[in-house]
């Protein structure tokens, strides 16, 4: 199995494990990682991070350091690398070359792996720039884009955004919003 190793805190003190997801091709190379590992910094974690903080204040098998000194913390393979790099980057106060602006997929992922962590005030900085890049009262958005920008309103606590997307939803469409597979609440989307 390859694999990607990067430092987010190159004295850090736990090792973040996340499957990259499979991409099918009829030439497989086992070059391709598998997997990214970020070496991060658990007090930078638990700080920005609910969730890091109670699975680090626990007896969960992630609080305790693995033979190579440093806490192994994996995760399923639903997030997006570039998402979880950029937010690791945000918490670890990494943000030169964080963007200024997104495409929604990317606003969406980022947005999700936020609502995972319980890291939104650790990103909030950010979130008000990538949200603000999209007009609220554009008419056109639809479908899976319109529900991009209700899911990352929610997330990032925007509530005249959420109420204006949301709004949008409900008198564009005829029936449930479709979710398009992203973690959109049921109570938001049967609305």
């Amino acid at each position: 199995m390859s694999n990607t190793r990067i430092d987010i805190d190159p004295e850090g003190d736990v090792l973040i494990i996340l499957p990259l997801k499979k991409i099918f091709s009829e030439t497989e190379n086992s070059e391709t990682p598998q997997e990214k590992h970020y070496l991060c910094s658990k007090k930078h974690l638990t700080l920005a991070s609910r969730r890091a903080a109670k699975i680090f204040a626990s007896q969960f098998k992630e609080a305790s350091q693995e033979e190579d000194g440093l806490h192994h913390w994996k995760f399923d393979g639903t997030f997006n690398d570039q998402a979880f790099e950029i937010i690791l980057k945000i918490i670890h106060g990494k943000t030169r070359h964080i963007p200024r602006t997104t495409n929604l997929d990317l606003l969406a992922n980022i947005a999700t792996i936020v609502d995972d962590l319980e890291c939104h005030e650790a990103v909030a900085f950010f979130t008000i720039n990538w949200l603000f890049g999209y007009p609220s009262g554009a008419t056109e958005i639809r479908g899976k884009a319109l529900a991009q920008l209700i899911l990352a309103s929610f997330v990032f606590e925007h509530a005249v955004l959420f109420e204006t997307y949301t709004k949008m939803a409900i008198r564009y469409n005829d029936g449930a919003l479709s979710t398009f597979e992203l973690p959109i609440r049921g109570d938001i989307s049967s609305k």
